[in-house]
């Protein structure tokens, strides 16, 4: 779910891929960088290549590296040895959960998009960022796609892409929770940021998903209703999976 917020753009892009075979999934939140030049298009080449099915560490580091590689080709390598300002590249956060059976979850990331895993319990949900954002509070973003190849080289590098994992059913969590910076913002605006990593019922996101939420569209939309009731500076995209 998305809301184009006090902007004139939507800059954001998702993807919500479900197999029908046996239930493996990619789920996924771009956001284009502000300021950027094509920050929509950049979000979208993100997300458009993703593969349907991520089993591996190895599967989602290839796929961070040609979403990469999509991101820059939307510049082309003619114009990397220019002396351009940034803002002429065109660039995008990128944060994916995957799914599969044999591969158990798995979470990537760049740039300030980030995950958030909830567990479910009888009095709501509880939960927490699962890995640190790529944003010194106030300042610019340490890594996303689409910057440009260091010295001007026609070889963009490796990708940045920072993984997490839990293998198998018993380890993981109820739930998944992609947001772009516009939409986690609001609520570090309003608690501060222990709110990235506040796992009681009571507050972080846990509390933000709502106690009595059954399904990841209700999820979405409470989380989104929240941030927009808290005054939204940006776009603002949710992505949720939830096992029940």
């Amino acid at each position: 779910m998305s809301d184009v917020g006090p902007r004139q753009v939507n800059e954001d892009r998702a993807l919500a891929v479900v197999s029908e075979d046996d239930g493996s999934w990619v789920i996924a939140v771009a956001d284009g960088l502000g300021g950027h030049t094509r920050g929509d298009e950049a979000a979208q080449a993100a997300v458009e290549g993703l593969p349907l099915r991520i089993a591996s560490a190895e599967d989602m580091a290839t796929a961070f590296g040609e979403a990469n590689e999509r991101v820059l080709a939307l510049t082309g390598p003619e114009v990397w040895s220019r002396a351009l300002p940034l803002h002429m590249f065109p660039m995008s956060t990128l944060c994916v959960a995957a799914w599969t059976p044999e591969g158990g979850l798995l979470i990537g990331w760049m740039g300030d998009t980030l995950p958030f895993i909830a567990t479910a319990s009888r009095g709501g949900f509880s939960g927490f960022l699962c890995g640190r954002p790529h944003r010194i509070p106030g300042g610019s973003i340490e890594i996303c796609l689409g910057m440009p190849p260091a010295g001007g080289s026609a070889d963009p590098g490796p990708v940045e892409v920072e993984i997490v994992g839990e293998s198998g059913a018993g380890s993981r969590p109820d739930a998944v929770i992609l947001l772009s910076d516009g939409a986690w913002e609001p609520f570090v605006y309003e608690h501060g940021v222990e709110w990235l990593s506040d796992d009681s019922v009571a507050g972080g996101i846990g509390a933000a998903c709502g106690p009595n939420a059954e399904t990841a569209d209700e999820i979405a939309e409470r989380m989104l209703a929240e941030a927009c009731r808290l005054g939204l500076n940006d776009n603002a995209t949710i992505a949720v999976a939830l096992w029940r």
